[in-house]
């Protein structure tokens, strides 16, 4: 959730894939046999798992010049190029370990540096408690219609307590909006039917009858009626 934060992306959005680096093996394992139930906590498509941050992050490496001059002296110069020029993934990696880094015979600890991390372009990475968890931002238009869908589906459910139908209550639905919203309505009937108990999804005006809304759903306006079905 703090990676869909980060990069604005709504919680009802689904998204292709996220990316798991965990503390342990066991972790690992574990996180596996609860793979349908992450999929379904995360509105995430598929997982996979990455052995380390640098898979999803870019690490960039500043030498603390206040440091190495007095460390270093008359050989400042040649420990600022060996820092340069080694690998700034494994020298963050050790950084933010807290060890030190030895390269060409020179030693940097973490506080030798300055590491700062970006997100690999694609992705929106958090990290916490020795887990880091990458999402990749891609929305595809059919990723994008079923974001669509669910929210269509949570201003329904909504409507229904406004309405003061009984959770149990079967209702008619009707709808108004964009071609691009009656094709996710067409293309997503069955999960949006099951979803908000509706018997039909019927496209045009609502009778006097029923309980009418307007919204404005990811830049559509859309008119939604609900109507209890008759016993």
């Amino acid at each position: 959730r703090a990676a869909r934060s980060k990069a604005n992306l709504k919680v009802r959005q689904p998204l292709a894939k996220v990316l798991v680096k965990a503390r342990s093996q066991a972790e690992r394992e574990a996180l596996e046999r609860l793979k349908p139930q992450v999929l379904d906590e995360l509105n995430v498509k598929d997982m996979a798992f990455v052995a380390d941050d640098s898979e999803v992050v870019n690490y960039d490496v500043k030498p603390n010049f206040s440091r190495l001059g007095p460390k270093y002296g008359g050989q400042v110069r040649q420990a600022v190029a060996a820092l340069t020029a080694a690998d700034p993934n494994a020298v963050a990696q050790k950084a933010l370990a807290g060890l030190a880094f030895v390269t060409d015979g020179f030693e940097f600890g973490p506080e030798d540096m300055a590491v700062t991390a970006s997100n690999k372009p694609g992705l929106a990475v958090a990290s916490e408690g020795g887990y880091t968890v990458a999402l990749t931002t891609e929305v595809t238009p059919e990723l994008a219609a079923e974001g669509l869908a669910r929210e269509i589906v949570h201003r329904l459910q909504m409507m229904r307590r406004s309405a003061g139908f009984d959770i149990a209550d079967y209702i008619v639905t009707y709808y108004r909006g964009a071609p691009e919203i009656a094709k996710v309505m067409r293309d997503h009937a069955p999960y949006i039917r099951q979803e908000t108990l509706s018997r039909e999804l019927v496209e045009g005006e609502s009778p006097p009858q029923a309980y009418t809304e307007r919204h404005q759903v990811d830049g559509y306006e859309l008119v939604l009626g609900v109507r209890k079905e008759q016993a």
